[in-house]
């Protein structure tokens, strides 16, 4: 913008993927928002806005979309080259549970079989046909 002010991709943050949860969308939408919307979002920042976004904690919501937020931030960052930031490590962004976000008995074994470390470190683990090489959705997504 010519007039200085920040426009919609310098205001984007990691925190926006947790208005869902706290909104009380249904768990569809936070889904596609978290493992389909960030991945896009973080991969068409550049590698500096992808660092200053790695920098600060995201709130928790104190429910298991922490540990799904955690994992996909993780898996981003060693995609894109980054460390590992140390807020991903806090106990609350784990599950003592394993989550399988897929319903189908096939899909949810390819899960757990071909899930990025990241997913199943965090034990938040989505359909890995949802991971794919464009680094998320191709198009924007308003939920």
């Amino acid at each position: 913008m010519s007039n200085g002010a920040p426009d919609a991709a310098d205001r984007w943050s990691l925190e926006e993927y947790t208005l869902g949860v706290r909104e009380g969308w249904p768990e569809d939408d936070n889904y596609r928002w978290i493992v389909h919307d960030l991945p896009r979002r973080f991969h068409a920042r550049t590698a500096e806005r992808q660092r200053e976004a790695l920098r600060t904690p995201v709130p928790l919501t104190h429910t298991r979309w922490d540990a799904m937020l955690a994992a996909t931030i993780e898996h981003l960052a060693i995609l894109h080259g980054h460390p590992v930031p140390p807020w991903l490590d806090e106990p609350e962004r784990f599950l003592d549970r394993t989550w399988v976000a897929a319903t189908q008995p096939a899909i949810r074994m390819n899960a757990l079989m071909y899930a990025p470390a990241a997913f199943l470190r965090h034990g938040a683990v989505p359909d890995p046909r949802d991971l794919d090489p464009r680094g998320g959705e191709q198009d924007a997504w308003a939920p």
